[in-house]
């Protein structure tokens, strides 16, 4: 039943069942069987499906939040009756100081309570390192953001989505008068782009749907600096949100209505596929599901 409850959310999250299918590593018709297996033991649809659409009816709707409740509460109770006091060792997790203030923090609340004798470690950096650290072995578990250019070598467990928005100088600049116009000539006005990574490849993508190439004044390592590069009146760009809301110098700057709302980040807990039965990384993973409703 609990499998059947996270084949439903991830469905509800996608609204596609080929992609769905293909996340939990079912077949199509699988899949179908699943949700139709629901739908006979609640006694009503879930979701409204034709050849192109897949959309939640308003049973669906509501049977979300019983999903959502129902699989975390049983992956909390695994957590507490799991063998978790023979599990020591070390864990070593690499993640940026966002993700650290966003997700960690719950986490490693449940984590420690349950495997106290497992010693962590925490390193803090650019995320666009993130899988290049488990790689080398350098870390055992990252935040990292999931992309379709990811090496099946890694296992991805995702814990949330992180809205990007597009952000100016509020102070004077020699391109201020050009964000007034009403057809901004997004061209000409200089654009701090991440230096590497899926931020780069998002803000890439949302420059090519806004119909421009970016005029890059500078290219920055971390979505912190690139804050502050904009703060400092250097040009416009892409951030994470929760960034922004959490920067020094959040004052400083504007959040721009563009008219074609950015990507977002899929961020999760990534590590090498083949230590997934490792006790101090499956004993995290329990700790990751326990806090958060499961999306994988």
């Amino acid at each position: 039943m609990i499998r059947d409850l996270k084949a439903f959310l991830v469905l509800a999250e996608q609204l596609n069942f080929s992609a769905t299918a293909d996340a939990l590593h079912l077949s199509p018709s699988t899949l179908s069987r699943v949700i139709q297996r629901l739908e006979e033991n609640l006694g009503c649809p879930l979701f409204v499906r034709d050849n192109r659409n897949v959309a939640l009816t308003d049973s669906g709707q509501l049977f979300v939040n019983y999903a959502q409740e129902a699989v975390a509460r049983w992956e909390a109770l695994r957590l507490q009756l799991g063998q978790h006091n023979s599990v020591s060792g070390q864990l070593s997790i690499y993640c940026t100081l966002t993700a650290a203030h966003l997700f960690l923090n719950p986490i490693i609340e449940k984590f420690r309570r349950a495997y106290p004798k497992v010693a962590l470690h925490l390193e803090t950096g650019d995320v666009a390192l993130a899988l290049n650290k488990i790689a080398q072995r350098e870390s055992d578990v990252a935040f990292a953001v999931h992309s379709e250019q990811m090496s099946n070598k890694f296992q991805f467990h995702a814990v949330g989505k992180i809205p990007l928005a597009v952000i100016a100088p509020r102070i004077h600049c020699p391109f201020s008068e050009r964000l007034q116009q009403s057809t901004i000539p997004w061209r000409t006005i200089p654009f701090i782009m991440p230096e590497s990574g899926p931020a780069k490849r998002l803000t890439q993508k949302w420059c090519q749907s806004m119909g421009f190439s970016p005029n890059v004044y500078a290219t920055v390592a971390g979505h912190e600096a690139i804050v502050s590069m904009v703060a400092l009146g250097c040009g416009i760009a892409l951030a994470p949100i929760p960034v922004i809301e959490h920067s020094p110098v959040a004052e400083k700057i504007t959040v721009l209505d563009t008219g074609i709302t950015p990507p977002a980040f899929n961020l999760g807990v990534v590590h090498l596929r083949q230590r997934v039965d490792e006790p101090p990384i499956a004993a995290f993973l329990k700790a990751i599901a326990a806090s958060f409703s499961p999306r994988y």
